[in-house]
């Protein structure tokens, strides 16, 4: 009870420290004034290459050749040695990245699927109302990004644990019918 009472006062006290960030860096009369839309219909990044941070890419590619490297030289290595833990755990880190990769493809087809979408589902609106609803989703798209984000990982870590905990229960429900044939077979 105590640990359900503190995962229920930390979550909602982290996930209002942004807001809270967002409401302050502005004057108070910007922050409190819900008349006005928030968003902006284009953005102009101009880049300079000079200036261009690169330490995600590298830390981000070393982190992808260490994961690769490391399920190289130790799925084999936990294999022969019959390490079942290390297997598990390789298996686990493996479908944990399989995850994230098809978390990445997803944002990354976003559009495409929110173009496809909306011209199949909603086929009978008038031109402008679909093009109205075009602009209003690139709009908000870089404001949606990590609510997708966030979405898509847990969305995929559910039902990984789902699928994992059903697997549970049946392998839990064969070993002990197999355990009452023995007790039958035994008794006669």
């Amino acid at each position: 009870m105590g640990q359900a009472l503190f995962l229920g006062l930390l979550i909602p006290a982290l996930s209002s420290i942004i807001p809270i960030r967002a409401a302050l860096s502005k004057s108070l009369n910007e922050s409190l004034n819900t008349q006005r839309s928030r968003t902006t219909g284009v953005i102009v990044n101009i880049l300079d290459a000079s200036e261009q941070n690169i330490v995600p890419y590298i830390l981000f590619g070393t982190l992808s050749v260490t994961f690769g490297i490391s399920i190289y030289i130790l799925l084999p290595l936990a294999m022969l040695s019959e390490n079942y833990s290390l297997i598990l755990q390789i298996f686990f880190l493996i479908l944990m990245g399989m995850i994230l990769g098809l978390t990445l493809l997803a944002l990354n087809l976003q559009g495409l699927i929110e173009w496809l979408l909306t011209w199949s589902m909603l086929f009978w609106e008038t031109p402008s109302m679909l093009r109205m609803l075009s602009k209003n989703l690139t709009a908000h798209k870089e404001r949606n990004k990590l609510t997708a984000i966030i979405y898509s990982l847990t969305l995929g870590c559910i039902i990984f644990l789902v699928v994992a905990s059903d697997l549970q229960i049946e392998e839990i429900n064969i070993l002990s019918d197999v355990a009452n044939a023995d007790l039958i077979i035994g008794n006669t």
